[in-house]
């Protein structure tokens, strides 16, 4: 049985899913900062306000992965923002999360040379989303 997506229960399973992860310690060994994704409203899809989610990734450890508020969120040391559908597409892996930050279809606030610099990071942390069942909301 899947976990409703952007749900608190969605990001204990996915910090679980990192902790859990045998290389994920190895390869984030130098990261330092906290990460936000919002995911903007779209009640057609099932999403009928912004989601604010907010991860916290310190040298290999994680702390914080919650459901938050705007405020938390836009205090992360990243903020990432983009539609419902292109977080999905990503986390299904049709849609590299790179790609779409170039292509403009994600927007990040942040360091993005530190984010080049980690990004086998970045990119194993967005491999493990993909790892565990979830419900989209567009697909109850």
């Amino acid at each position: 049985m899947g976990v409703p997506a952007l749900t608190q229960e969605w990001m204990d399973a996915y910090k679980a899913a990192i902790l859990a992860d045998p290389e994920y310690k190895q390869i984030a060994k130098d990261w330092e900062g906290s990460v936000s994704l919002v995911v903007l409203a779209d009640p057609d899809k099932g999403i009928p306000e912004t989601v604010y989610l907010f991860q916290d990734y310190w040298h290999g450890d994680v702390g914080d992965f919650v459901v938050c508020d705007k405020e938390k969120a836009e205090n992360a040391k990243f903020v990432m923002t983009g539609d419902y559908s292109r977080w999905k597409q990503i986390a299904r892996k049709e849609l590299d999360a790179t790609k779409a930050l170039l292509q403009g279809k994600l927007k990040m606030k942040g360091d993005l040379p530190y984010v080049v610099r980690n990004i086998k990071t970045v990119n194993k942390v967005i491999d493990i989303l993909g790892t565990f069942d979830t419900i989209w909301p567009d697909e109850v």
